[in-house]
């Protein structure tokens, strides 16, 4: 009877709970005793007991409080302050992300927005999901260390980067275009005037890659130049300094004659008017002879001792008009993900990585100032 009439203890939450409450309930207890059979009123009670009334409405008090407070609290991970939000000026941004200004970064978030719209809740906004897509391309963080900062999982991670860096190319790829003949010429540089005709110059570089555990791709992938496994990427620039052709990335095996010829570059040049700049390892001299398309390369020494003066000048003219395109490539391997070995999950993703990169080189600041353009 006495456990029975504690447990009622437990106060109902839609019941007040006073003084006089307290006082009945005391006072019930104490008259379930041999001595008392009658409930006593509070006047009747020992001065301990009605100190022991004034303690039970106390801790009963007490106890509602802190049921209230239970209620209500939240935990440090209900309240989500977004990485991003720490970053408040555009040089800040564009160490982390590689995106120059506020304004771009706005303008990404508008356009996807506008053709990739969401409407499901997401813990990330959309220009969270952006800013994390660039801090990959920037700075080749592992996804462990992204997922860390905004607070996901890996493998969320790597699903909202690979989704975002495709919406990114579809995007950003008007930003790599083919020039009209027309548009090359009013925008020839000084070094140039001696090769106006050139239309682009291409150049190849590697991209390290983790060795595949599968053999075919290891050997598809082994570059002999670089003496590891590799991923090749073919830049087209036109003489003023931009990005304007991107084919499809090919594993380190492959020669710079077959990229250019699977990439179908020469369909876009016109023949006996357009002219081609390469280095000595683009041996396409066949391929461009049968569609009348002259080639612009330094001279091969072979089995002679020394260069002519006519070549060496030739040499020394080539060298300094191609020398922008190693300034465009110095500008691509600006993001990381380029130097540091590429992860075999990310190789089906390569050609929209490089497809943001190049248009984020192409939205720079130009590589050539104006001092380097004649004025006419």
């Amino acid at each position: 009877m006495r456990f029975q009439k504690r447990h009622e203890l437990k106060r109902d939450a839609k019941e007040p709970y006073t003084v006089a409450v307290a006082e009945t309930r005391f006072c019930g207890i104490v008259g379930d005793s041999a001595e008392s059979q009658e409930p006593r009123s509070y006047e009747q009670l020992t001065t301990d007991e009605k100190v022991a009334v004034q303690a039970l409405y106390s801790l009963y008090n007490s106890e509602v409080s802190l049921q209230y407070d239970k209620a209500v609290q939240v935990s440090s991970d209900d309240i989500f302050v977004s990485f991003t939000n720490s970053i408040k000026e555009n040089t800040h941004l564009n160490s982390l992300t590689g995106i120059p200004t506020f304004e771009q970064l706005d303008g990404l978030v508008s356009l996807v927005c506008e053709f990739y719209p969401d409407k499901k809740v997401h813990k990330l906004t959309i220009k969270d999901r952006i800013i994390l897509v660039f801090m990959k391309l920037k700075m080749a963080l592992k996804f462990n260390v992204l997922s860390f900062l905004f607070k996901l999982s890996p493998t969320y991670t790597k699903m909202i980067f690979s989704e975002y860096v495709g919406y990114l190319s579809s995007i950003l790829k008007e930003h790599i275009y083919w020039p009209s003949y027309e548009e090359c010429q009013q925008n020839m540089p000084i070094h140039f005037n001696n090769f106006r005709s050139v239309r682009v110059i291409l150049d190849c570089f590697e991209i390290p890659l983790e060795k595949p555990k599968c053999l075919c791709c290891r050997i598809r992938t082994y570059s002999h130049y670089k003496g590891r496994q590799t991923i090749k990427i073919m830049t087209g620039v036109s003489p003023a300094g931009i990005i304007t052709f991107l084919p499809k990335a090919y594993g380190g095996r492959s020669s710079d004659k077959v990229i250019f010829e699977q990439s179908k570059l020469i369909s876009k040049l016109q023949p006996k008017r357009d002219y081609l700049m390469v280095d000595k390892g683009f041996l396409i001299d066949d391929i461009c002879s049968k569609n009348f398309v002259k080639i612009i390369r330094p001279y091969f020494l072979r089995s002679k001792k020394q260069f002519s003066e006519a070549e060496s000048r030739m040499n020394v003219s080539i060298s300094k008009a191609r020398v922008h395109i190693e300034r465009v490539n110095q500008r691509i391997k600006v993001f990381d993900i380029l130097n540091t070995p590429l992860p075999i999950t990310l190789v089906p993703d390569i050609d929209n990585i490089m497809i943001v990169i190049g248009a984020m080189v192409n939205l720079e600041n130009p590589v050539l100032g104006m001092d380097k353009f004649s004025i006419s």
